[in-house]
């Protein structure tokens, strides 16, 4: 239900479903005048949600809301969450090509912390093999096997907040996840009680919105894409009481 939820938001399906409606109206004589409007539509919306500047602004407005924390909040925590992305197991890839770029970068981040606190205790949080794939990537990054565990139960960011809350109490903890999740995932640590210290990562945009290509872009489109169903997802929880 939260895939179909989150395809349907995005702009880019948007613009799909209005491709193939066209294509669809054009193959009805009596319907053709339709078409032109559904086609223009469709480009309409590519024209508005792929033009980068529009997705640095719906990006960035998730992505600096929460700034990153100072050395000194870091040096009191010794447990690092990372909150999983997405991996698959693939007999033809190497480790570290089984996650994508958020997955890695994640990691990435995770890695440097635990080289800046050898003792930190690493929890990575996903659905299913994400999170075993990740700890088994992280692992041959040189971090201890036995200062990494896996909660790989939690589906949702929500059910990873209610999940280990209780085990991390009210001790400071550094909460590693990407820029733009960082607003929700802190916000529901922190409605379940928990004491998050975020660590951003992955950032795709820029302060300055005009610091991007003008021309309408597939890329600037699934940052457009990223940034609604986040912002959707952060109403959902605000209205459940989650954030």
């Amino acid at each position: 239900m939260e895939t179909v939820a989150k395809f349907l938001v995005q702009p880019s399906s948007a613009v799909t479903i209005g491709g193939v409606v066209t294509l669809g109206l054009l193959a009805v004589r009596p319907a053709r005048r339709w078409a032109l409007v559904s086609g223009a539509a469709a480009v309409a919306i590519y024209l508005v949600f792929g033009f980068g500047p529009i997705a640095f602004l719906l990006l960035g407005s998730l992505e600096f809301r929460v700034p990153p924390s100072s050395e000194s909040e870091r040096a009191a925590a010794s447990t690092i969450v990372v909150m999983a992305g997405y991996a698959e197991a693939d007999a033809d890839y190497p480790l570290s090509s089984m996650v994508n770029s958020t997955s890695a970068f994640r990691l990435l981040e995770a890695t440097m912390r635990v080289r800046a606190r050898p003792s930190s205790r690493v929890i990575i949080s996903g659905t299913g093999n994400v999170a075993m794939i990740m700890r088994d990537v992280i692992v041959s990054a040189g971090v201890p096997a036995a200062q990494v565990d896996v909660d790989s139960m939690s589906k949702s960011t929500y059910d990873t907040a209610r999940t280990l809350a209780p085990r991390l109490g009210q001790a400071p903890f550094l909460l590693v996840t990407s820029a733009g999740h960082m607003p929700r995932s802190i916000g529901v640590f922190r409605k379940a009680g928990a004491n998050p210290v975020p660590v951003p990562t992955d950032y795709m945009t820029k302060r300055n919105i005009l610091a991007t290509g003008f021309a309408p872009t597939p890329m600037h489109l699934h940052y457009s894409d990223l940034a609604i169903a986040e912002h959707v997802a952060l109403i959902w929880y605000r209205f459940n009481g989650w954030v």
